[in-house]
């Protein structure tokens, strides 16, 4: 795939006009996936896809398409140069655009993981299966990943790996559900075996009565994904990004202004951590990792190209929404294992779903837990709590409400499929917290 993406890069580079400047970017994938219910595979398949952004700059305007294209050399030159003609003759029509930032260095490199795939019966049967009184379902994926950057001005580069995913959950018959995902590079059947032991270990608590707890304060657990979760409306409004601590419109804008979290607090934008490149769409370079937060203090922002056009900065090689690739947080001394003796008297939750932000200020978010939430009590989980509310600032969580962190961090994928897989996601430790509200 590489030598035809680097074809097609030459033809376009034939292609363009006087004082014109052509960007390409590729997004491709050669994925397996099976759909499991019930314990059975219900649908199975593959896709092949290559995507190709094509952007054609000149007098300081642009213009930008979008090709979905074959693979074959033969064929998709036709549809390149047909694009390529029209943006040609629309670029004119455009204003001049301010803030256009400046194409990346012709840089040229290549990255190519060296990971295993399974074999397509391996990831079926490490997600499907019989279990009593449960009911397995989920989605399990395989093949490799592509991402690819190239300017008419040298620009060269190139990414792919092989990524795995499982999204698995166990179903009991008479209600309540656990889940677990596994994701790396390179196919490992005994790690993801004992994702799925631990998942299933749970159930029996779950088919216990359910014990709802009452409006409050509690000393709580919170699995990596549930971390994960309560970030996600955070880094949505700009936590990290330069233009939204600028504008003022950053929940977490008070840590570049004097606000520190728990001297503990390690929070970096590692895409290699997750298995991303380290270059954006455009190919600019993406610094390996870039620290946000360093003991508890703000460091370093997101920020875009276009960003640091605007406002005289340094741009680090973000994307346009200025969000972290992958989310990274070091890790503290809590060994996950030890998180009911630990935990003592409190609740303990594997997610918190449908979290938006109540409150701008402190980062106040709001969820419901959802799959595994437990009551704790004497350092043993004796049930499930049920579906309950919980709004909190997540700097109070991650500052004075810190009681400590997980010692071993968990990669959480990104998960959505619109159009096609993704790369990115988070590397995560759980958290141990005080006085997390329960607010209904």
């Amino acid at each position: 795939m590489q030598s035809w993406f680097h074809d097609l890069a030459d033809y376009a580079d034939s292609l363009r006009g006087e004082g014109e400047e052509i960007s390409l970017g590729l997004t491709a994938e050669v994925t397996g996936f099976s759909r499991i219910s019930s314990g059975r595979v219900r649908q199975c398949g593959s896709i092949e896809q290559r995507d190709l952004s094509i952007s054609l700059r000149k007098g300081g305007k642009e213009v930008c398409s979008q090709l979905m294209l074959s693979g074959s050399t033969q064929s998709d030159r036709e549809p390149l140069r047909s694009s390529i003609d029209s943006l040609s003759s629309a670029v004119a029509d455009l204003p001049e655009d301010p803030h256009l930032p400046d194409l990346p260095p012709p840089i040229r490199d290549e990255y190519r993981g060296n990971g295993v795939i399974p074999e397509p019966d391996e990831l079926t049967d490490a997600l499907a299966g019989e279990l009593d009184g449960l009911e397995t379902c989920g989605i399990a994926m395989t093949g490799t990943m592509y991402r690819a950057a190239a300017t008419s001005g040298g620009l060269r580069r190139w990414f792919e790996a092989p990524r795995t995913v499982i999204d698995g959950s166990m179903h009991l018959v008479g209600g309540g559900a656990t889940r677990w995902v596994w994701a790396a590079e390179s196919w490992n059947p005994n790690s993801a075996l004992r994702r799925r032991e631990q998942a299933h270990a749970m159930a029996e608590i779950l088919a216990r009565p359910v014990e709802t707890v009452p409006v409050g304060t509690y000393r709580a657990w919170l699995e990596p994904a549930a971390v994960d979760s309560l970030f996600r409306p955070v880094l949505w409004s700009g936590a990290f990004s330069a233009r939204a601590v600028k504008t003022g419109s950053s929940p977490l804008a008070c840590l570049y202004d004097g606000t520190e979290l728990d001297s503990r607090v390690v929070i970096r934008d590692h895409p290699s951590a997750v298995g991303a490149p380290q270059f954006n769409e455009a190919g600019h370079s993406i610094p390996s990792p870039v620290e946000l937060v360093s003991s508890g203090v703000g460091c370093q922002k997101l920020t875009s190209p276009r960003t640091a056009k605007e406002f005289g900065f340094e741009h680090n090689g973000a994307s346009g929404a200025e969000m972290p690739i992958g989310l990274e947080m070091g890790p503290g001394s809590i060994d996950p294992d030890q998180s009911f003796e630990q935990l003592g008297d409190g609740i303990w939750l594997s997610h918190v779903h449908y979290t938006n932000l109540s409150a701008r200020e402190g980062a106040r978010v709001t969820g419901v837990t959802r799959w595994i939430a437990l009551r704790v009590k004497d350092g043993k989980a004796v049930a499930p709590i049920g579906t309950v509310r919980i709004d909190d600032s997540l700097i109070r969580l991650l500052g004075d409400g810190l009681v400590d962190l997980g010692s071993r961090t968990e990669v959480l994928p990104e998960l959505h499929t619109y159009s096609r897989r993704n790369l990115g996601g988070s590397k995560l430790p759980g958290m141990m917290v005080t006085d997390l509200r329960v607010v209904g």
